[in-house]
């Protein structure tokens, strides 16, 4: 790994040690401000679909500017919303800031633009998963210290320190060089935003492929800890333990698969989907005297974010230079989509039999794989034209 993708994997495992602080309380703490349950899930789907809306935009401005200035952006911005929940006194004011912290979410299809530029030799597949394991393993024992926190300090303080952490992590990330010299940017800003998304047509089999792979995967990782929740598991364990569980399954399949599929991109994509298959069924056979099998699956689930990032890492091998981030983007909102459609799906099926969403998901996910297994690799390039640029070589290809 060369030395800003380092930068970037450290930048973010400290967003991942400030984001785990308060993530899974945040709406524990709106209704400590006052607010009720239903104004809590109103003001989340707000955020969440605000954060979907992001990525497109966020995608198109990675292409036409630097994309470590959109990424380095989008930090900022965090921890400028993270300290002001923290400020606020009533849940009326922490609206807004909730709302600009989802929307900072816009510079993840810039990040995974930057990785794109900056990997040089090595596999997308590889770089992307392991920098994006940087954040997961931030996340592994961040929530337990901010649960020790809340406790002495208590929970508001949570968020200015994530914010004090994450303005750690804008600078760090801000130290890592730009590899955008060699694009010609000003060529597609004139660009309308209807032909920059014209440009991904090629790419639509691919998008449709991976909304019914999202959708197969997370159905059955919505509602677990309601599951174990009639099971006998308090709220306590299931943080505590499936939580962990889950951070550390991030992590380590992240850098396993990230390493398999280098090369061969299908492979990791296989992988993946089999692995939260077999935690599907961890989970159907779990009895309330056990707690292995449940707490194996959370470690499985570990593996449905390394799917998001290797389809990042198909979408920018196959998308062309000046539109990788609108096809990062497109990529990024399609998995916000299909995790909403899940979650409709995965609630109605529990309401009907609690083991209903599993089940769904052993059903669907093989026809994910069947799906990716007949995946037609990325045409081969036309030509490449080697560019030299301060100290390495750029690859650019040019189309026909």
């Amino acid at each position: 790994m060369s030395r800003d993708i380092k930068l970037v994997t450290l930048a973010l495992f400290l967003w991942g040690s400030g984001e785990g602080l308060f993530v899974y309380i945040m709406p524990l703490y709106m209704e400590q401000l006052g607010a009720t349950p239903q104004e809590v899930g109103a003001v989340l789907g707000l955020a969440a679909f605000l954060a979907a809306c992001s990525f497109i935009p966020g995608g198109v401005l990675a292409d036409r500017f630097d994309a470590k200035k959109i990424m380095v952006g989008g930090w900022a911005l965090g921890a400028v919303a993270s300290l002001g929940m923290g400020l606020a006194p009533t849940w009326q004011v922490f609206i807004p800031w909730i709302l600009i912290y989802n929307i900072s979410a816009y510079c993840i299809p810039a990040i995974n633009t930057y990785i794109a530029e900056a990997s040089g030799d090595i596999p997308l597949e590889h770089t992307i998963t392991v920098t994006f394991a940087g954040y997961a393993a931030g996340s592994i024992v961040s929530p337990f210290i901010g649960g020790r926190l809340a406790e002495t300090l208590g929970t508001s303080s949570l968020f200015i320190i994530g914010a004090g952490l994450f303005t750690v992590s804008f600078f760090i990330a801000l130290s890592a060089r730009s590899h955008a010299a060699h694009l010609n940017y000003t060529k597609h800003r004139d660009q309308s935003l209807r032909r920059q998304l014209g440009g991904l047509r090629p790419l639509a089999p691919l998008y449709a492929r991976l909304f019914f792979v999202f959708f197969a995967a997370l159905i059955g990782t919505i509602l677990p800890a309601n599951y174990l929740s009639t099971l006998g598991w308090d709220i306590g364990a299931v943080n505590s333990l499936g939580g962990t569980a889950s951070a550390i399954g991030a992590m380590v399949l992240s850098l396993a698969l990230g390493r398999m599929a280098a090369g061969r991109r299908r492979r990791g994509l296989l992988a993946g989907q089999l692995l939260v298959w077999l935690g599907m069924i961890l989970f159907t056979l779990s009895t309330p005297s056990q707690r292995v099998l449940p707490i194996a699956g959370y470690f499985l689930l570990g593996a449905v974010p390394t799917l998001r990032e290797l389809s990042n890492a198909q979408i920018a091998g196959q998308a062309q230079d000046h539109m990788r981030g609108t096809a990062l983007g497109m990529n990024e909102t399609i998995y916000s989509l299909a995790r909403s459609l899940a979650a409709v799906l995965a609630g109605a099926l529990f309401a009907l039999n609690a083991r209903g969403p599993f089940i769904a998901a052993i059903a669907l996910i093989p026809i994910g794989l069947v799906l990716i297994a007949r995946l037609r690799p990325a045409p081969a390039r036309a030509e490449f034209i080697a560019m030299a640029s301060t100290g390495n070589v750029i690859i650019e290809t040019l189309d026909d």
